[in-house]
């Protein structure tokens, strides 16, 4: 019997160990993903304005894709948050880009 209560917390220990493990690579996992949303969910809204421009000129589509796009690549230091928000008051945009771009806001918590 006493080698049973030997493994058992044997077992407990190792068992309690991987759990902390675990559960630190989870909370750097949720961190690193915290420090990048911003980028992530720009470059969705960044593809789904592409897929909403069309061959025609649009003046302020264009603007607001090479402000998201400078953005990204680290060329502008400006947020594009105040512009985004500004296009989708705009007659411009379409109803469904601007459903996407305000879920986007509100996932940043924009």
């Amino acid at each position: 019997m006493n080698e049973f209560w030997m493994n058992f917390s044997l077992e407990i220990g190792l068992f309690s160990f991987l759990g902390i493990l675990y559960y630190f690579y989870q909370k750097r996992k949720i961190i690193q993903y915290e420090e990048n949303k911003t980028p992530i969910v720009l470059n969705y809204i960044l593809q789904a304005c592409l897929a909403e421009k069309k061959d025609i000129p649009q003046k302020e589509l264009d603007l607001i894709i090479e402000f998201i796009d400078d953005f990204l690549k680290g060329t502008s230091q400006k947020n594009p948050i105040t512009t985004l928000k500004k296009f989708t008051q705009s007659t411009d945009c379409s109803h469904e880009l601007k459903e996407i771009i305000l879920a986007g806001l509100k996932e940043i918590g924009a």
